[in-house]
């Protein structure tokens, strides 16, 4: 059959698991690059081995990868990472009961781990300083310009190819919505992509560590590629515009909140920060609104 996989191996689950919440993307509105349903998420990334497609979804007590391409071998190997078996939301105890509650009725949110940050990074630094949906216009432009065709029959784009970006003038991303300062950090994140691509294998400190010292990766940044990427349950996402002002309203009943307040109410959940704050998200927790949004400015334009 025309999409019968190259690959296809499964991982035994130890408990409840959630696709669609333990395999987030990157946050990009509109990501050529994945594609989620109730039932399965499929996702295309550039691997140490190659490109690959993987179509991930539960079946019976297992999760099933299909995969096609270069990287399927690769891909495979990780399969208990994207399984999240490191993170098992029944031994977590916040000793407060509505977190509990929380947790108990979500213990299908895992945090699964592809292993591949440097596609990740790049689709983060997009959404730095803008909203989602001009993110997503400039993600898509890129992936469509600068990526390549996913392999396998599920009509994915690949992130685009580091060196195809490294060569690439920072006056280039303009017409796409990227002013000079993300496209300077692109460009650094595509010069400095094998080194970060190894931080897969380093300690979470090393890894966090390795990704930061590349200039205009900050904790936005590399917070949300840590929660994707490496699956770090404590990856808890601070300078957002909405964020700290869900989780402090979660807590506090106010309607606004600093990332200060925010990371002073969840620290003695060192460990699980990123857990509390994706329940609070899945517990359907809203913050007021005063005012009408407002739109980016047409960088393409200026």
């Amino acid at each position: 059959m025309a999409d019968s996989p190259e690959l296809r191996t499964t991982v035994d689950l130890d408990g409840p698991y959630t696709v669609r919440h333990s395999l987030p993307g990157s946050g990009a509105a509109i990501d050529p690059t994945r594609r989620s349903r109730p039932d399965s998420v499929s996702f295309a990334v550039r691997t140490p081995e190659g490109p690959v497609s993987v179509r991930a979804r539960v079946v019976d007590d297992s999760l099933e990868l299909d995969c096609w391409g270069a990287g399927s071998g690769w891909m495979a190997g990780r399969g208990p990472a994207l399984a999240g078996r490191h993170d098992d939301p029944r031994t977590v105890r916040f000793d407060h009961e509505r977190l509990d509650d929380l947790n108990r009725r979500n213990l299908g949110l895992r945090h699964g781990a592809h292993g591949c940050v440097v596609g990740e990074l790049f689709a983060r630094v997009l959404g730095q300083r803008v909203l989602a949906i001009e993110a997503g216009k400039s993600w898509r432009a890129l992936c469509e310009e600068l990526g390549d065709p996913a392999p396998g029959p599920l009509d994915l784009l690949l992130a685009p190819d580091p060196e195809r970006l490294a060569d690439t003038p920072t006056w280039w991303f303009h017409q796409h919505g990227v002013e000079r300062s993300r496209a300077r950090t692109l460009v650094a994140v595509a010069r400095n992509a094998r080194r970060l691509s190894e931080v897969v294998d380093l300690p979470l400190p090393e890894a966090y560590g390795r990704m930061r010292a590349v200039p205009g990766l900050g904790p936005w940044t590399v917070n949300g590629v840590a929660r994707t990427a490496l699956g770090d349950p404590d990856a808890i996402i601070v300078g957002d515009y909405w964020i700290s002002h869900t989780v402090c309203s979660y807590f506090t009943g106010r309607a606004r909140g600093s990332d200060e307040e925010m990371l002073a109410l969840v620290e003695r959940w060192a460990g699980q920060r990123g857990r509390v704050e994706r329940l609070i998200h899945l517990s359907g927790q809203r913050i007021q609104r005063f005012g009408p949004g407002r739109p980016t400015p047409r960088i393409a334009r200026m």
